[in-house]
This record gives C-alpha cells, structure tokens and sequence, in this order.
C-alpha cells in the first residue's frame, strides 16, 4: 500500500496510472486544482492481493482511507448532459443534442430511456462530432424521442460518461464484489469533481461506499 504523509502530486505532463492495494492518507493527493483542472488521463487501480488488510483500525482494505488529510480531483470534463434537440430513431447513427460543447471523439455517452422500459438506455462511443452533431461508433437499437409536447419538454436525456481521471478497482471485483471505496474521517477534506469512480463498493458490508464522509 501506499502511505502519504506530505504530499503526492501527478504530473500533468503525462497519462498516469498508480496501482496499488491502498492508499492512507494523512497528507495530502492531488491531481489537478479547481483553478487547474487535471488534463492528461490519471488512473488509480485498487488490487486486491493481500485479503482482508484493515490499514487504519476500522477503515478497512482496498480504498482511499482519509484520516485527516485531503483528497483533490480536479478533472476536466464540466459540461456532462444535455438533450436531444430532435427524435433519434432506431437504426440511426447520427444524433443531434442541444449542446455538445467540449465533448470529443472517442467519448463513451449514454442515452437515457424514453420509454417505460429503462433499459432502452444506450452507451455508445463518439466516432465523429461537428458542432451539435455526433455519429455514433454503433447503430441505435431503440427510438429515443426528442419533442416538446404540449408545452411539456420530453426530450430525452443524453449524458457524457468518459472522465479523464478514474479511480477504480482491478476487474477482479466484477466477481468477488469487493471493490474499491474512499472514505473521509472527521477533519478530513474532500474536493472531487470530473471524476469516474468504476468498481467501487463492497457488497453487504457497512461502511464501505464509493466515496463517503464517515461523520
């Protein structure tokens, strides 16, 4: 594991990643400020090859456990939804959405349900956009709607899934169900935004949540 009692800053002048089994931060992790955000890919990875570790009495394993330090994540990816600005019908490749602003090629989006069955939701990949119009990497394989009906706006939703800084667990977790989590202690300090968090939990056991303040 890892242990910060001063300070752990990733550069920005490369894509990162930091695989570990845990982090004890008393110190301070930074990657990225609010005035700065982060812009390159950083990537912490939680193992899990020691079982049942309890870094901190009470904290538990595999996570980032915060006992008076801070945690700063700063991503770069703000503007994370927007609408259709007209019905996408199935079989479509092309969609058009009311503001795809700073979203790229290569970025994983979802398109949420209009329909009463929620799992109509799509994730597909951006393969081209220009101003509001974005192909996609793969046909859609529902109708989404995208009118204002009777005054009532029923355009669907359409969210911006791809951050540049993740902090998961390894895939290991996709079976055993113990991933990662990030718990902050009284005293603590937290700043986290543009972020994906991806296998984290651990199921039924208490206070082990993807992120969490633990008052």
């Amino acid at each position: 594991g890892l242990s910060i009692d001063g300070k752990l800053i990733f550069s920005n002048d490369a894509d990162l990643e930091l695989t570990t089994e845990w982090i004890m931060l008393h110190g301070e992790l930074q990657i990225g400020t609010e005035a700065r955000p982060h812009t390159r890919k950083a990537t912490i990875t939680f193992t899990d090859n020691v079982k049942g570790e309890d870094v901190m009495a009470g904290m538990g394993d595999r996570g980032i456990m915060m006992s008076g330090g801070t945690l700063s994540l700063h991503g770069d990816r703000a503007h994370t939804w927007t609408k259709l600005s007209g019905t996408a019908e199935a079989g479509t490749t092309r969609i058009e959405v009311l503001d795809a602003s700073g979203w790229r090629v290569g970025d994983e989006i979802v398109l949420a349900s209009t329909d009463y069955n929620p799992r109509q939701a799509e994730v597909r990949t951006i393969s081209a956009i220009r101003g509001n119009t974005i192909t996609l990497d793969e046909p859609l394989e529902y109708m989404h709607f995208g009118k204002i009906t009777f005054d009532v706006d029923e355009r669907g939703e359409v969210g911006l899934l791809t951050r540049n800084i993740k902090i998961q667990a390894s895939a290991d977790a996709e079976q055993s169900f113990l991933g990662g989590h990030i718990m902050a202690m009284p005293s603590s300090k937290m700043y986290v935004e543009g972020v994906e968090l991806n296998r984290m939990g651990q199921h039924l056991t208490l206070a082990r949540y993807p992120i969490h303040w633990h008052l």
